[in-house]
């Protein structure tokens, strides 16, 4: 197999990381076209799917992208759009899976798709000019999993809600997307920490939560251990043309972090 690499790429709104095995990032850009010409095409039928912050109804003869945005938005009732980036990883990380990359990720701007066959760790938040930074601990996955944020703060992301980040694991990064934004939008402040997870505790596929306000945390479900590592800018996921330097997404495998 290839030597294994970290891709950046960017296409129109769209900047990610691919990395894979040198063989797997054809097909992973291949599917992020692919699904951005779906949604694409969507919004020029109909520009209400762009900008409902509703879950919306799909038509039959919409495609599987759009399907799957519908689907997930409705389960944690927010517009298809808060699932854009987490679906576009979702079926990179997918085209890679189909090709047979077993261990690989694709970070869309901080929603993140990913199939592991060892340990590494994920970066949730750092402040600007702070050295180190809190971080996921995560274990090898069997499957695909998504871990996605959401901020009221940080990033371009719409959120009705006021938190520093608010993190979703889920089986997949679609509805880790949806339930990303779902859950910082009842990010008010410290008080509200206490219930933001209430309205999605039972759904299926949904694996644990995290919420970060002022120095105040809450966490839902099995979350990976948390641990300290040296913040690494260079790992971030930005688009050239929207830099958001206070926003952290990113996800390292390199086997010194974390230990």
């Amino acid at each position: 197999m290839s030597e294994f690499v970290l891709a950046k790429v960017e296409i129109e709104e769209t900047a990610a990381t691919i990395a894979a095995d040198r063989d797997y990032i054809e097909p992973a850009v291949t599917a992020i076209k692919a699904a951005r010409a779906e949604i694409e095409r969507k919004i020029r039928r109909d520009d209400f799917f762009l900008t409902t912050l509703e879950p919306y109804s799909p038509e039959d003869d919409d495609g599987r992208v759009i399907h799957r945005m519908c689907e997930a938005s409705s389960i944690a009732g927010v517009g298809p759009m808060a699932t854009v980036a987490g679906t576009i990883a979702q079926e990179a990380m997918e085209a890679m899976a189909s090709e047979g990359c077993t261990h690989g990720w694709v970070d869309n701007g901080g929603d993140i798709a990913l199939l592991l066959e060892s340990a590494g760790t994920v970066e949730i938040f750092s402040e600007p000019d702070s050295r180190s930074a809190c971080a996921l601990e995560l274990e090898p996955t069997d499957t695909i999993i998504g871990i996605c944020t959401s901020s009221g703060r940080l990033g371009h992301s719409i959120s009705l809600g006021n938190s520093d980040a608010a993190v979703a694991i889920a089986d997949n990064a679609i509805l880790a997307d949806a339930l990303a934004t779902a859950i910082g939008n009842r990010v008010a402040g410290t008080d509200s920490l206490k219930t933001c997870f209430d309205p999605f505790k039972e759904i299926k596929g949904f694996v644990a939560g995290l919420a970060m306000i002022d120095g105040s945390v809450s966490i839902h479900g099995r979350l990976p251990r948390l641990v300290e590592i040296d913040h690494r800018p260079e790992r971030l996921t930005t688009h050239s043309k929207m830099s958001a330097p206070r926003f952290i997404g990113s996800y390292d495998s390199s086997p010194e972090v974390g230990t």
